[in-house]
């Protein structure tokens, strides 16, 4: 038989026990209070941060090209709970620039690269010059074998997404022995269908085009444009792939390596195609 001593006893551990749950569970609320207050800050943060400067096409254009997202994700692999968006600057019906918006550490980032074939791209803030990449973005290749253009736009996008299938591309991660190497996965559909009208063309030769995307998950690491263009009066298709992160990748064409950059050491350098901003989060 228990002692009256006993049942006290017994009576104040259960007492203490729902005491301390209690303060568990609203030391939890707080917590989650707490994140969802952060992770809210941290988008809006990530949404205001699309203004913090201007893309033009030139030095000589006075109208700054509009950033729109070509895409959202989370990229659960790296830890993150905020959703990343891809932002994409197009001129007269083709994609120059993309950039990825992240939150990394206490940092929002954006990751541009350009996209351009040529030199010619100029961001500026406050009237400052920030990025002006020195060589183009991207280069071009013919596509192998490719099929001759179909004439309809709808047959165009097929012969588009086939060509896309083509190629496999492979992030190589931030080792020098790249360790980490991880297959990436092509989205079926374009980012982004060009829209190159006759009259407003200013994209020589270029007649059509996509921009794909190889994404871990759902992040995109590396970007495929696929273009029609005319040389030597004959139109033909062409390939080129950008960096959509600082660590290293390869794309291969079947078992041919068409591609490779390693991983970026300078991501601030306002001369270079690939350069990283980032920006204090404030609490």
């Amino acid at each position: 038989m228990r002692t009256r001593s006993s049942r006290v006893f017994a009576w104040g551990m259960a007492v203490a026990g729902l005491i301390q749950s209690v303060h568990s569970a609203a030391g939890d609320d707080q917590s989650a209070d707490e994140t969802s207050a952060r992770n809210q800050k941290i988008r809006e943060t990530m949404e205001a941060s699309v203004k913090w400067y201007e893309l033009l096409p030139n030095a000589e254009a006075r109208t700054p090209l509009t950033p729109h997202v070509a895409m959202r994700w989370i990229n659960a692999s790296r830890g993150r709970e905020a959703q990343d968006f891809l932002l994409l600057w197009v001129h007269d019906g083709r994609p120059v620039a993309a950039a990825s918006v992240f939150p990394y550490n206490d940092f929002v980032c954006h990751e541009l690269c350009s996209l351009s074939r040529s030199a010619d791209l100029v961001a500026r803030n406050g009237g400052g010059t920030v990025w002006a990449p020195e060589s183009a973005g991207v280069e071009f290749h013919d596509v192998p074998d490719g099929p001759a253009p179909a004439e309809t736009p709808v047959l165009r996008l097929a012969q588009m997404k086939s060509l896309g299938a083509r190629f496999t591309a492979t992030l190589t991660g931030w080792k020098d022995d790249e360790s980490e190497r991880e297959v990436l996965r092509l989205l079926p559909r374009p980012l982004y269908r060009y829209d190159i009208k006759a009259a407003t063309n200013t994209h020589a030769n270029l007649r059509d085009g996509a921009l794909f995307a190889f994404v871990q998950g759902t992040d995109p690491e590396a970007l495929l444009l696929v273009e029609e263009v005319v040389l030597d009066d004959r139109p033909r298709w062409q390939y080129a792939f950008a960096r959509a992160t600082s660590g290293g990748l390869e794309a291969r064409l079947g078992d041919q390596l068409v591609w490779k950059v390693t991983r970026s050491t300078n991501t601030t350098s306002r001369t270079n195609p690939h350069i990283t901003f980032q920006r204090v989060l404030e609490d």
